[in-house]
């Protein structure tokens, strides 16, 4: 199996997308009837029963479509349906962080996207950032690191990085200098992107620790800011989000 890039895919993995596709229809068959399914997948009801039975597995072309218009066409609505506008104006998705069956099936796209990568560790900020996280984790078979707003008791040794959110609003965060060995190749997940700010710091800690940014991914990012980080930080992999959110204007109450 190749990709769309020509790059052979392991059989592990095209066996995993296979049944990872499976189990991405059997979760929408509890929200759409079969002719819903037919009409999105252009596959008969007969056919798809079987997929969801477990009858057969389908095609390793068959699974990637699959996945994509789960993707393209349900996903994005599945989640856009979960996010929640405060009163000045700022995106909450707690209610998709939270839904663990939803962030098993995000998983599952995000393991099909940068399989041919060679993850061997996936990096996020606590603390929204790692359900998700670990989720991944688990569909690469690969350890988490988590970086964090404060030391960790019993760790001697850490990686400290400014992060700058504000003029008046500056933190530091702190991951272990074990957590991330050199050469690795790292991707990063967060649950959301505003500034960018976040992500920026992680980079740089991986970066520091000798590592290699893979791939970055979110959940959802606010206007332009996955493309600003990409410009900005000079990244040449994978930067992608599930859906990009509007900036509200902010609404002030006097």
């Amino acid at each position: 199996m190749k990709s769309a890039g020509g790059k052979s895919v392991s059989r592990v993995a095209e066996v995993k997308t296979r049944i990872s596709s499976v189990e991405l229809l059997a979760t929408l068959k509890k929200s759409y009837s079969y002719r819903e399914l037919s009409a999105v997948l252009g596959l008969s009801a007969p056919i798809l029963s079987r997929y969801v039975r477990g009858h057969v597995l389908p095609s390793a072309a068959r699974s990637e479509k699959f996945i994509v218009t789960f993707r393209e066409k349900l996903l994005r609505k599945i989640i856009m349906d979960e996010v929640r506008v405060s009163q000045d104006g700022s995106y909450n998705i707690s209610s998709v962080v939270s839904n663990v069956g939803l962030l098993r099936q995000i998983a599952k796209v995000v393991y099909s996207e940068f399989a041919l990568l060679n993850v061997d560790k996936v990096v996020t900020m606590e603390v929204d950032g790692v359900p998700l996280a670990t989720e991944v984790a688990g569909e690469f078979n690969v350890n988490l690191a988590v970086v964090r707003a404060e030391r960790d008791l019993g760790v001697e040794e850490f990686i400290e990085q400014k992060a700058v959110y504000s003029p008046s609003t500056v933190k530091y965060l702190y991951l272990s200098k074990t957590a991330i060995k050199k050469g690795e190749h790292v991707l990063i997940v967060d649950d959301l992107v505003r500034s960018g700010t976040t992500i920026e710091a992680l980079t740089r800690i991986v970066e520091r620790s000798k590592a290699r940014i893979v791939g970055v991914f979110a959940i959802a990012s606010v206007d332009q800011s996955m493309a600003k980080l990409r410009s900005r930080l000079g990244l040449t992999c994978p930067i992608e989000s599930l859906v990009t959110l509007e900036q509200k204007q902010r609404r002030f109450s006097y």
